[in-house]
């Protein structure tokens, strides 16, 4: 088996487990149990936990961003609309209640990891840049945005947590949330 192929066998493997069992249970011994190797081979892969979960928060988040990347606001369309439609296809995607689990999971491996820490620092610097960019490019000047990132970014990730808890499909939250994010960026009334 190729190496990079091991490398996404062993990743796989981790994931299931911190759906399964959670970070707090998640041993090398386990993960490479799960991947069917042995614990020397997932050490010359990744040589401690810390390791391997940061190259899974690597992977999780390489497409999530690569999608937020290819979206552009449009000027020119209703800002609510287009706040709806953006909301809608974040809570909406097909996989949002597993990444939500195991992003709670990274989230948990980062209090003792400044190196995971460090890696979802330096990804939530670029999700709010990318949100202050998607608002201006829907009409917000530079203050508004900025003020609605502060608001947004806490949103959307505590919604991971909270969302089942709330109970309101998402098509009702994205709806919601775009109205009101119309209303701070002063383009309702």
């Amino acid at each position: 088996m190729a190496s990079q192929d091991r490398k996404t066998l062993i990743l796989d493997a981790t994931e299931a487990l911190l759906l399964e069992i959670g970070n707090a249970e998640l041993t090398m011994r386990k993960v490479a149990s799960r991947a069917g190797i042995s614990l020397g081979n997932l050490q010359y892969h990744f040589s401690t936990r810390e390791d391997l979960l940061l190259a899974l928060l690597l992977r999780f988040l390489e497409p999530y961003e690569a999608n937020l990347n290819r979206r552009a606001a449009d000027g020119s369309a209703d800002l609510t609309e287009t706040l709806h439609s953006l909301f809608r296809e974040v809570l909406t995607h097909p996989d949002f209640d597993r990444y939500s689990v195991i992003f709670k999971e990274i989230w948990a491996a980062a209090t003792h990891s400044a190196d995971i820490r460090a890696a979802l620092d330096a990804y939530y610097v670029r999700l709010a840049a990318f949100y202050r960019s998607f608002l201006e490019g829907a009409g917000a000047d530079a203050l508004q945005a900025e003020r609605a990132v502060l608001i947004l970014l806490p949103l959307l990730e505590g919604s991971c947590v909270t969302r089942k808890a709330i109970g309101r499909p998402a098509e009702d939250l994205a709806a919601i949330w775009a109205e009101a994010f119309a209303l701070i960026l002063g383009q309702k009334g």
